[in-house]
């Protein structure tokens, strides 16, 4: 869904809330953390993405015929067989009292303001992620009027382009969250891995990408234990000769009481230059 792309103006600046000892790994590393999207804050992050697919076939079906549409969701069924989809949340919004409160330690926290142009180059695709239901369906119908038309100019042959189509279709859906969250103003990295088949069972690969506009490697798969599961991630590196190192914006959370200036020598020291440092406006006992 082109619509939920993320192009940013520059000047622009993309927030990551996170707890003080996630804002010094980030600052010390260089590196974001890209997640399994089935592990997010949402525990309906995909269901409610492929709802919105549900709602639209049902419009759909007297146009497109229910033949066309049960093979797109076959596809879209069985993506999760194909890749999974990692990834690194972003805030448009860099004091928001629920984002403190939710991703930042309850407000001991930080906000770390990102050069947006910058982290929208690395490998990984920005999406934009909307809340109202009514544009969420209304985007979704289109692109799956699009798929039909092409198929149907194809004489419906189901080549590797349609598979192609409802692939990408199956992670735009990952742009689509409920109406609750719509505080977050949120952009997210979208970082894909493939899953192939390995013994009786599978296994994930990374295939690299594109990172500020040059051919970047494969990034090595790692595993953190959340309760008593697996979760895959990756860290990548924000850094690059174009951007520098991205970061441009601290903002303390209202329950840190971190001194702005000792915030400040860390980061120059640690070689994050130029950083402006600043504290919540937020109201928060």
């Amino acid at each position: 869904m082109l619509d939920r792309y993320y192009s940013p103006s520059a000047g622009d600046l993309l927030y990551h809330y996170c707890s003080a000892e996630t804002f010094l790994s980030i600052c010390t590393g260089k590196r974001l953390r890209f997640s399994d999207i089935n592990s997010m804050n949402d525990s309906q992050e995909i269901k409610w993405g492929y709802s919105i697919w549900e709602d639209a076939a049902t419009e759909l079906h007297k146009i497109t015929g229910v033949e066309f549409l049960d093979a797109v969701d076959e596809v879209l069924s069985q993506s999760g067989l194909r890749a999974l989809g990692l990834a690194s949340c972003f805030s448009k919004s860099g004091d928001v009292l629920s984002q403190w409160r939710a991703y930042a330690d309850d407000g001991h926290g930080f906000a770390i303001g990102f050069d947006a142009e910058a982290i929208s180059s690395m490998a990984a695709a920005p999406l934009e992620v909307l809340y109202n239901k009514e544009q969420q369906l209304r985007e979704v119908k289109e692109v799956v009027l699009a798929i039909y038309e092409i198929e149907k100019s194809k004489g419906h042959s189901r080549d590797h382009d349609f598979l192609n189509d409802c692939f990408r279709l199956y992670f735009d859906l990952a742009s689509l969250k409920n109406p609750a969250f719509f505080e977050e103003s949120e952009v997210r990295l979208l970082h894909v891995l493939n899953v192939e088949p390995s013994n009786e069972s599978f296994k994930l690969t990374s295939a690299g990408g594109i990172a500020f506009g040059e051919e970047a490697a494969a990034t090595p798969i790692s595993f953190l234990m959340r309760k008593n599961s697996p979760v895959p991630y990756v860290d990548m590196s924000f850094t690059s000769k174009k951007y520098g190192t991205a970061i441009k914006e601290v903002v303390l959370g209202p329950k840190n009481d971190s001194l702005m200036v000792g915030v400040s020598i860390f980061l120059e020291t640690v070689g994050l230059p130029l950083v402006n440092v600043r504290k919540s406006a937020a109201s928060y006992r």
